[in-house]
C-alpha cells in the first residue's frame, strides 16, 4: 500500500520502521543531501494521539504502593440491611400460591409467606414494595420448610375488610423489615439484629517492557544531524540518537497509560494464568480501568442529550455519593465534546433570560462561540468535560459512527472523589521499583569509558552497539465501581 499523499507539494513520503536504526536508515531518509528552508517537522497530525491530556491526567491520580509483586486486595462493607424476595404466598401451610379470588389476610386471618433465607423474626412488621401500603406482622419465628423458611403473618392495621391483592404477593416482590412492634406491658422480645461482613476485591500488578538498540556506527561524529528537528517542548533535538531516546520515552509513557486503561486480566477461575512468555514463565495481568468498569453503570444511546446524561448521573449518585461531592469528570473525544457543547447550547437557548447577543464582538461582526465544557445540574451534580486523545486515535479505534470514530462519541464518568476517606480510583505501584531503566553497554556506547589504546574498558557485550530497556510494574483499582459509569454509542454495544 502506498503512503497517503497529504499535499500536491509533497515529494517525500514519511518512512516507517521499527527496532534497530542503522546507518543505512539515515541515507534512506535522505537528510544530508539537500538544504532545507525550514528544518522543523510540521506534523500532519499536530496532536500526539494519547500522549498528553489523558496521560497527564492519569499521572495526577494518587498512587498507593504495595510491598511485593503479589495480588493486592481491598475491602468494602456491604449494607447490613437488605430486602428479601418473596418465593411463595399461600393461605395454608400446605397450600399453593394465592391466585384468583383469594383474599389473603381478610379480617386479620393469618396466612403464610415463604422466603429463601431466615431473615425476619417474630414481632417484626414487614412490608412489600410500598412501605406506606400494607404491612404484615410476623406472628412466629420462621419455620424451615425444605430449603425455604415459612413465616406466619397477619395484616397489621384497623381495617377488617382489607386483604393483600395477589399482585402484591407475587414471587419476586421484595419484602423489608420496618420495625418490631410489641405490646406495652410484659412484652417478651423484639426482633433481632442483622449482620453483614465485608467483601473483598483483588487485582494484581502487570509488568510491561520496552527496549531498543543503537548501533555503534551512529555514535560520536557519525551521530547524524537530522534533516529535521524534534522538540520535546523544552529543547530541540537535532541528533538522531537524542531523537530515538525521546521517542522511546514518549512511547513508553503512552504504553503505561494504555495499560492503566485497557489492561485485561488473564486469571482463570481456578487461580491460574493463561499465558506464558518466551522464558516459559507465567504472564500475570491485572484488570485495567475499563475492564473494572464493565460491572458498573452502563447506558447505550443513539442521540446524546444533557437530560439523558443528567438523569444517568443522578441515578448513579443517589444513595452513593453525598450532594456536596457530585462533581464528575466526563472523559470523551473531540466529537463527544462537540456533542456536549451543542446539547448545552440547546439547553441554554431555552432560557429566556440569557441574552442572544452575548457572544458577539466587534460591533456584532464577529461571532465568538466559546465552547461549553462545564454543566451544573440539580442536586449538586456538576460535569467537567475532558478531551481524551486516545478516543480520537484512529490507530487504536477503528469502529466508525456518524461522522467519525464511535469512541470519540463515548463518555466515561469517573468519580475521583473518596470512598471511605480514600481516593476512589488509585494507581498501584511496586514499592521501591515501580520502573527501571537499564543499558546493556557494547563495544561502543555513550555510558562507559572508551577503552582506547592498551587499556581495556569494561562492557557487557562485544557487539558494536548498545541496548536500552525500560520496565514498569503497575496497576489501577477502583474502590467502588458503582460510583463510575459509561455512556456509549450503540455502535460500541
Amino acid at each position: 500500500m502506498s503512503n497517503i499523499q497529504h499535499s500536491k507539494l509533497q515529494i517525500i513520503d514519511p518512512k516507517y520502521w521499527s527496532g534497530l536504526t542503522r546507518e543505512s536508515h539515515m541515507a534512506w531518509l535522505g537528510n544530508k543531501t539537500y538544504q532545507y528552508i525550514d528544518e522543523k517537522i510540521e506534523k500532519v497530525y499536530e496532536l500526539n494521539y494519547g500522549d498528553d491530556n489523558l496521560v497527564s491526567f492519569i499521572n495526577k491520580i494518587p498512587v498507593v504502593e504495595v510491598d511485593e509483586d503479589v495480588p493486592f486486595r481491598w475491602k468494602l462493607m456491604g449494607a447490613d440491611e437488605r430486602n428479601i424476595p418473596l418465593v411463595k404466598a399461600a393461605l395454608t401451610t400446605s397450600g399453593s400460591q394465592v391466585s384468583g379470588t383469594d383474599q389473603a389476610g381478610l379480617n386479620f386471618t393469618p396466612f403464610y409467606l415463604w422466603f429463601s433465607e431466615n431473615y425476619f423474626a417474630a414481632t417484626s412488621n414487614i412490608c412489600g414494595d410500598n412501605p406506606e401500603g400494607l404491612q404484615y406482622r410476623v406472628m412466629e419465628d420462621p419455620v424451615q420448610d425444605g430449603t425455604l423458611y415459612r413465616c406466619k403473618v397477619q395484616l397489621f392495621g384497623n381495617d377488617p375488610d382489607a386483604f393483600a391483592p395477589i399482585d402484591e404477593l407475587a414471587a419476586g416482590i421484595r419484602f423489608k423489615e420496618l420495625f418490631a412492634q410489641t405490646e406495652q406491658e410484659f412484652s417478651h422480645r423484639g426482633n433481632t439484629i442483622h449482620h453483614a461482613s465485608h467483601f473483598e476485591l483483588e487485582n494484581i500488578l502487570s509488568m510491561i517492557r520496552k527496549n531498543y538498540e543503537v548501533t555503534g556506527s551512529l555514535m560520536g561524529a557519525k551521530n547524524p544531524v537530522m534533516g529535521m528537528q524534534a522538540t520535546d517542548g523544552k529543547s530541540v533535538q537535532t541528533k538522531w540518537i537524542n531523537k530515538q531516546e525521546w521517542d522511546f520515552f514518549v512511547q513508553f509513557r503512552r504504553d503505561k497509560a494504555r495499560l492503566y486503561m485497557y489492561g485485561k486480566s488473564n486469571k482463570m477461575a481456578d487461580g491460574t494464568f493463561v499465558h506464558k512468555g518466551e522464558s516459559g514463565n507465567t504472564i500475570r495481568s491485572g484488570f485495567g480501568l475499563y475492564e473494572q468498569m464493565e460491572a458498573s453503570n452502563l447506558l447505550f444511546f443513539n442521540t446524546f442529550s444533557l437530560d439523558m446524561l443528567s438523569t444517568f448521573a443522578l441515578d448513579l449518585s443517589i444513595g452513593r455519593i453525598a450532594e456536596d461531592k457530585r462533581e464528575f469528570v466526563l472523559s470523551t473525544g473531540e466529537r463527544g465534546a462537540f456533542e456536549f457543547h451543542k446539547a448545552a447550547s440547546e439547553k441554554a437557548s431555552s432560557y429566556t433570560w440569557l441574552r442572544s447577543d452575548h457572544n458577539f464582538q466587534g460591533g456584532g461582526k464577529e461571532l465568538n462561540e466559546v465552547q461549553i465544557t462545564t454543566y451544573t445540574f440539580v442536586n449538586g451534580i456538576k460535569f467537567h468535560v475532558m478531551i481524551d486523545p486516545m478516543k480520537d486515535d484512529p490507530i487504536i479505534n477503528t469502529i466508525t459512527w456518524k461522522d467519525g470514530l464511535a469512541s470519540s462519541y463515548s463518555y466515561d464518568i469517573w468519580d475521583f472523589g473518596t470512598t471511605n476517606g480514600s481516593a476512589n480510583i488509585e494507581r498501584v505501584s511496586l514499592k521501591g521499583s515501580p520502573e527501571v531503566y537499564k543499558v546493556v553497554p557494547g563495544l561502543r556506547d555513550p555510558y562507559s569509558p572508551a577503552g582506547l589504546g592498551d587499556t581495556p574498558g569494561i562492557t557487557s557485550s562485544l557487539v558494536d552497539g548498545y541496548t536500552l530497556g525500560k520496565a514498569f510494574w503497575g496497576g489501577i483499582r477502583i474502590r467502588n465501581i458503582k460510583k463510575t459509569g459509561r455512556l456509549l454509542p450503540n455502535a460500541l454495544r
